[in-house]
Parts: structure tokens; sequence; C-alpha cells
């Protein structure tokens, strides 16, 4: 029986390179927060509103328009929708 063939693991990423993406994910999740917000506002929706409308929670809402937390795909698809907008609007920048 041949021995098994060992495939050498790839680096990890650099501490300049974690921070440079750390950086970036920061920057989108303040970029969408403020779209988020925008829109939300557009529509004349308080947190609250948009809570009932979307059956997301108005406390989530609040820290997604502050930046300070990240939304899955799906969350920010139910909110488009509510928000008669799409997913590119969020997303832009």
């Amino acid at each position: 029986m041949a021995a098994a063939r060992r495939i050498p693991l790839e680096e990890p990423p650099s501490a300049s390179t974690d921070a440079r993406v750390k950086r970036q994910q920061a920057a989108m999740r303040l970029c969408i927060g403020s779209n988020l917000k925008k829109a939300r506002t557009a529509a004349g929706l308080s947190l609250r509103q948009m809570q009932t409308k979307s059956d997301v929670s108005a406390n989530y809402l609040s820290e997604l328009e502050r930046g300070l937390r990240g939304a899955t795909v799906d969350v920010l698809v139910q909110l488009a929708y509510h928000l008669d907008t799409t997913l590119a609007d969020l997303i832009s920048e």
C-alpha cells in the first residue's frame, strides 16, 4: 500500500492582510447601515414600524444602521423588499 501523499497547507493571512480585511468589512457595514437608514427614513418608517413590517427587531435594525452588526443576505433581501428597494441599492457604495 502506498503512503498517503501530504499536501502542504497554505500560510494563514498575515496580520496586515487580516487588518485590511477587517477595515473593509467595517467600512462595508457602515455603508450598508447608512443606505438602510436612508431607505427606512425615506419610506417614513420608524425603527419600531420597520420591526413590525419586516419582523426584524428594532434593536438589530439599529445596530445594522450604525454598522455595529453585519447582516446575512437573507435579512438584507427581506429588508429591501419591505423598503421597496433592491439589495443592490442597500449594498452600493
